[in-house]
């Protein structure tokens, strides 16, 4: 498929206006947006898939690394019906078609033919926001290009939406499959089924899907196919001659079957050609056997073919750009974002105030003279984001200005928490062992070994919040691993006991649930670290591209062993440098160190002596 580098850069340029306009591409976040302690983890260091629901303390949904869930309810769809209280009885109409009383059909196929969606759930709507146009102008797809090499879109079938959107798309295949049989039965009667006489009834009359479904079939197979391939298109799938032999029961389906497989193996890729097959097959057998729930398998088959092909091309598109969009991410978020507040649709003097209260605050705290260079002022973007990842309680958000990195951040957080917790873990089993005045023959691989077993139990905390039942059930089982490693290092054969097992449990509930002294000194001590490390990386991004940064991540050498506690820190702050520069990046001049100047002026003034003017003025 043809790919247009004009359509990019037009995407770019009217992207901001385009959203207050209604377009059909969305612009905000895709999925549940927004940034509060609710907010989903979208990615781990690791790449590792992550099972739903997670996120927040509070469990909500979380997407697997380095997937876009498209939805479909992103696109322009039908109107609504009027509600229940103000719904009006509506007149025949000559494309209704009536129920024949003689098929007996059942109350629940009969409420299907009435009430389900009249269009599949693959449409050429539905499918819009895979368009190149909507891609270049996705901001979430541009921010998480900048941090997952292996980016792509899937279907977003997870949580209550998705579990909606099957139900309603079951219910469309069944009443499709009963109405294949009406149009069987009125051809084989050879009765008239256009309209006439039809009851006002609605439960004994429905709106025919047939007719919008080969529609439906041709508006998406033709943003599939070439151009050239346009007019065959039109020829084999035009909807008043098939429906036409549809009604007089001469609709050669199987050879509609097996040129739509031909026309499909030709411009998919070849792994969908065993399913073009099946797709065949099953529409031949459903014909041979006058199986009307065979047919619609079918065309279930087809439409997951068209939806898998247009996921082909998009995440084809996404992989020719990704250069591109990542290399463009800080001008467009500022061209975006400065029309979002021109436009008066995006709040973000509270974040002003928040940076502004960190640089008093640490003005405040420090008798000596301030540092005043260039990298003091994005110090305190990283101080005040470390703040909310490492503070034992969760926050309530992140500033509204990382509304499109909400999801790594709460990622972040539910990574250092686990480090937090793996220290007092460790601490607990030290001092089980010191009592017992016993030592550890070879602590380093004893560490390690602890470290994962016990790392792993600390991941299924993270969608728990503390205290719940659910957390005091895994924190048992963590407490009879240490438990187990207790004996193990004390030379004991013996069953681990009740006692040995409420000896670890006890401080170590009381640890990870209390504020004190030991989750404090291990707080503290991970964010000396953390710091340290984060300045270390942003320091190098700051006069690098962000292209240059995405790649350095992947660059980075892994680490042995023995020093796989520090190399998780390491890892972490890799990634807050990453986030934090970007921002600092974008907003620095729109926001935080922001002066009353005209636009022309900060174009032509550098960044650096903006943040020196800035720093100087809160100095006096």
């Amino acid at each position: 498929m043809e790919m247009d580098l004009q359509k990019t850069k037009e995407a770019r340029r009217d992207a901001p206006g385009k959203q207050e306009e209604g377009t059909d591409c969305p612009l905000e976040t895709y999925g549940a947006g927004g940034h509060s302690k609710d907010s989903p983890k979208n990615d781990s260091l690791d790449h590792r898939d992550a099972s739903s629901p997670g996120g927040s303390a509070n469990g909500s949904q979380r997407r697997r690394p380095s997937e876009l869930p498209y939805d479909h309810d992103a696109c322009p769809s039908e109107s609504a019906p009027l509600p229940m209280t103000t719904r009006l009885p509506l007149p025949p109409s000559r494309t209704m078609m009536k129920i024949p009383e003689a098929l007996n059909v059942a109350a629940k196929e009969q409420r299907l033919l009435v009430s389900a969606k009249r269009h599949p759930p693959v449409t050429k709507s539905t499918l819009s926001e895979l368009d190149l146009p909507c891609i270049m102008s996705n901001i979430n797809l541009r921010m998480d290009a900048n941090f997952d090499r292996d980016l792509h879109f899937k279907p977003d079938l997870d949580g209550e939406k998705g579990r909606r959107k099957r139900k309603e798309a079951t219910d469309y295949w069944e009443a499709m499959a009963v109405e294949i049989t009406v149009y069987g039965y009125y051809a084989a009667h050879g009765e008239d089924n256009t309209g006439r006489d039809v009851p006002v009834d609605r439960r004994e009359s429905f709106e025919p899907r047939l007719p919008a479904m080969f529609e439906t079939l041709q508006e998406v197979l033709k943003t599939l196919v070439p151009e050239r391939d346009h007019p065959s298109v039109m020829q084999n799938l035009e909807v008043a001659l098939l429906m036409q032999q549809i009604q007089k029961g001469v609709l050669d389906m199987v050879g509609v079957a097996k040129w739509l497989a031909a026309l499909l193996k030709t411009h998919c890729a070849p792994m969908r050609d065993e399913w073009a097959d099946t797709m065949v097959e099953q529409i031949s057998s459903g014909s041979r056997s006058q199986n009307s729930t065979e047919v619609v398998s079918g065309l279930q088959t087809l439409f997951a073919i068209l939806e898998a092909m247009k996921l082909d091309v998009a995440n084809h598109q996404i992989r020719a750009f990704r250069v591109l969009l990542i290399e463009d991410t800080i001008p467009f978020l500022q061209d975006y974002f400065r029309g979002k507040i021109e436009r008066d649709n995006f709040r973000v003097e509270s974040s002003r105030l928040w940076y502004l209260n960190l640089r008093d605050r640490e003005l405040r705290r420090t008798e000596k003279p301030v540092q005043t260079d260039g990298f003091w002022p994005i110090s305190l973007l990283f101080r005040g984001v470390a703040e909310s990842l490492l503070q034992f309680h969760n926050p309530e958000g992140f500033p509204e200005t990382f509304i499109f990195d909400s999801d790594r951040l709460w990622q972040l957080r539910a990574c250092l928490q686990n480090l937090i917790n793996l220290d007092i873990c460790w601490f607990i089993f030290q001092s089980y062992i010191f009592m017992q005045k016993r030592y550890l023959s070879a602590p380093e691989q004893t560490y390690a070994t602890f470290r994962s077993r016990i790392g792993s139990l600390m991941e299924e905390n993270e969608d728990c919040f503390r205290g719940s039942p659910q957390w005091t059930k895994n924190i048992r089982c963590i407490a009879l691993e240490i438990a187990r490693f207790a004996c193990a290092a004390c030379s004991s054969d013996a069953m681990v006991s009740d006692e040995l097992i409420a000896t670890i449990e006890r401080p170590l509930v009381w640890h990870l649930s209390n504020e004190r002294e030991v989750f404090q000194f291990f707080q503290n001590s991970l964010r000396e670290k953390l710091l340290a490390a984060t300045f270390a990386s942003a320091k190098k991004y700051l006069n690098m591209s962000p292209l240059a940064i995405c790649e350095s991540q992947r660059n980075h050498p892994p680490s042995p062993a023995s020093q796989q506690h520090y190399y998780d820190v390491e890892r972490i702050s890799m990634r807050l440098a990453h986030m934090g520069v970007l921002h600092w990046k974008v907003w620095a001049p729109i926001l935080y160190v922001r002066e009353s100047v005209s636009p022309s002026d900060v174009a032509t003034r550098s960044v650096s002596s903006m943040m020196m003017t800035d720093v100087a003025r809160s100095s006096r």
